[in-house]
Order: C-alpha cells, then sequence, then structure tokens
C-alpha cells in the first residue's frame, strides 16, 4: 500500500480519539446523579463502540463518497487536506474555548477542497459539489438542533403532566425520580450508540473516500471501522470522562424527570439522522435540547454564551472550508500532476 495512503489512515484513526474525546453525551446522567461518573463513562465507551461498529456507514459514505460531484475524483491530497484542515480547526478553537462542531468542519473542508477543484482546467463550480446532498446535510444542521429544542420542551411538556398527577408528597417524588432514573439509563445508551455511528462518520469518511478512488479495498474495512471505534471509545475513557465531568456536573445538575425529557428528544433526532445518513452535530442538538426544556420550566439560557454557540456554529464550516481550499491549492502547486 502506497506509503502515503497508510500516514492518511493512521491520522483519520487519530481525529477518532479527538471525536471521541468531546464526546459530552453522558453528561446528563453525571448531572441528574443517575449513575456515578466512572460508570457513565465506562458504559459511554461500550455502547460507542456499538455505535461505530454499526450505524457509521450511512454516514460516512455521505462525507466520503457522496458529497464531491460526480465528475470530481477523489486523490489521496484532497482528503490530505480535509484532515489537516479540520484538525487545525479543532485545535484553535480548543484553545480559543470555542464550542464547535467536527461535522461542519469536514464538510466544510471538502467543500474547501471541491471549490479549489473547480479552478482546475477540468474542473467546474457547477461539477464540484452534489449540490442536492450538500443542502439535505446543511438542511439537517439547521433543523436537527430546532428538533431537540421542541422535541425536549413537548417532552418536559407531557412529563410534567404527568408528574402533576403522582407527585404527592417528598418520598413519593423521590421514588418517581428514581424510576426516571432508569429510563434515563436506557435513553442514554440509545443517544451514545447513535451518536458513536454518526460523529465517527467524521473520521471515516477519509475511509470511504479512499473505496470510492479506488485506492483502498472495501475488503479491509472492516479493519478500520473496528480499529476506530477502539479509538474513539479510548479518547472517551481518557481525555473525554473531563468534558462530561465539566458539563455534567457544571452546567446541568438537574432532576432525572428533566434529563429524560433531554435525552429523549437528542435520542429520536441524532438516530434518525443517522439512520438517514445526515452528518449532524450531537452536541447541538442537545444544547438545544437542554434550552428547550429550560423555557418549559420557566429558565432561560445565558444570553453571552448561547450567542457564542450559535456563532461558532456559523463560522466553523467557511472557515474550515477556507482552510482546506488552501491546504490543497498549496498540494496543487508543489505536485503540478494532481
Amino acid at each position: 500500500m502506497d506509503p502515503l495512503i497508510i500516514v492518511l489512515l493512521v491520522l483519520m484513526i487519530a481525529l477518532a480519539f479527538g471525536i471521541g474525546a468531546n464526546d459530552e453525551t453522558m453528561a446528563t446522567l453525571v448531572g441528574s446523579r443517575v449513575v456515578k461518573t466512572k460508570y457513565a463513562i465506562g458504559l459511554g465507551a461500550i455502547l460507542s463502540f456499538v455505535g461505530v461498529m454499526f450505524l457509521s456507514e450511512s454516514v460516512g459514505k455521505t462525507i466520503g463518497e457522496n458529497l464531491l460531484g460526480e465528475s470530481v475524483e477523489y486523490n489521496v491530497f484532497m482528503l490530505f487536506a480535509v484532515i489537516i484542515s479540520t484538525t487545525i480547526w479543532l485545535v484553535v478553537a480548543s484553545r480559543t474555548g470555542a464550542p464547535i462542531s467536527t461535522t461542519h468542519s469536514v464538510v466544510g473542508a471538502v467543500f474547501g477542497v471541491a471549490i479549489m477543484w473547480s479552478f482546475q482546467a477540468e474542473g467546474s463550480f457547477i461539477g464540484s459539489m452534489n449540490w442536492s446532498k450538500l443542502g439535505e446535510v446543511a438542511l439537517g444542521w439547521v433543523l436537527s438542533p430546532v428538533l431537540g429544542m421542541l422535541g425536549a420542551a413537548l417532552f418536559k411538556i407531557i412529563i410534567e403532566k404527568i408528574l402533576s398527577k403522582f407527585q404527592k408528597g417528598l418520598e413519593r417524588t423521590e421514588k418517581i425520580e428514581r424510576i426516571f432514573g432508569f429510563l434515563l439509563i436506557g435513553i442514554i445508551g440509545w443517544t451514545q450508540i447513535s451518536r458513536g455511528g454518526n460523529d465517527s462518520a467524521n473520521a471515516l469518511g477519509i475511509m470511504y473516500g479512499l473505496i470510492e478512488s479506488g485506492q483502498f479495498s472495501a475488503d479491509n474495512s472492516i479493519y478500520l471501522i473496528l480499529a476506530t471505534g477502539v479509538v474513539l471509545a479510548a479518547g472517551l475513557v481518557i481525555i473525554g470522562k473531563n468534558v462530561i465531568k465539566n458539563v455534567g456536573n457544571n452546567l446541568i445538575a438537574i432532576k432525572p424527570s428533566d434529563a429524560v425529557s433531554i435525552e429523549l428528544s437528542t435520542s429520536i433526532v441524532i438516530f434518525l439522522a443517522t439512520i438517514f445518513g445526515f452528518p449532524i452535530s450531537g452536541s447541538h442538538v442537545l444544547i438545544f435540547s437542554v434550552v428547550g426544556a429550560g423555557l418549559v420550566k420557566g429558565e432561560r439560557p445565558e444570553r453571552k454564551p448561547f450567542i457564542r454557540i450559535v456563532l461558532s456554529w456559523i463560522i466553523t464550516f467557511p472557515i474550515a472550508a477556507v482552510l482546506s481550499g488552501i491546504i490543497y491549492g498549496i498540494f496543487l502547486g508543489v505536485i503540478p500532476s494532481l
């Protein structure tokens, strides 16, 4: 195998570690005091691995095969540009504390490469992208957090009505909350599996791009999927515990009944997006679900942090596209045969 392909695949697996390290899915389980942090992390790692193994293909193919136009042939330097630009932006954003989406970064990077390709002699702007698929992906980015927010608000209203009929006395209230705690474990398990499949596709899209270009055999894909699952789970265990603790203990110290409305909405949105091959940001869906449940309780998010989240969401795509386009342009200048 070409040494460049090997390096690219190693970088792909390394990106999976970073993806796992930033997964805060189990935070509501910790924040609602249903499960201790160490057990939540262990369970999350196992379920993420399951998601990578069984639910990553559809979204991975969307990123790796379906976004570029039919006339564009992937080459290894395009994929290098995508992964290098994504990594640079993730590092820069992390240094500044900006909450960004790996999904938006990767898709933006693919867009940047495609636009740079369109400036070549055989290229064209119209033919550079699968515009209908990109439009579907962008629509998913907008709708998924909105649906998460509306769903969480609806579920919170329903749960509040149910609780108003049964909550009489502190002892009974605590018993009902314990029941919601058990429900929460199952719902978050569903979320974690779906998110493992959706998030890991940001890395595995590189592999599917190589398969599409004929530079890697689909027969060997299972081994890379397995390695990606293991490394993503390792990222969650080794570094992700810090994210889960911070989010769970500092931002969403809530009752299990609150967490159920949040996670039920989040689970449904992420699962459907994963099944239909839409790469979305699980973090954004979760954050907006928290907002939705909070609004029903009469609690509004702090304005500045919320605006910062939205702005980081908006700027990630164009920044990743510009970085990727520049990097691929450098490759074109250095390697005229591309």
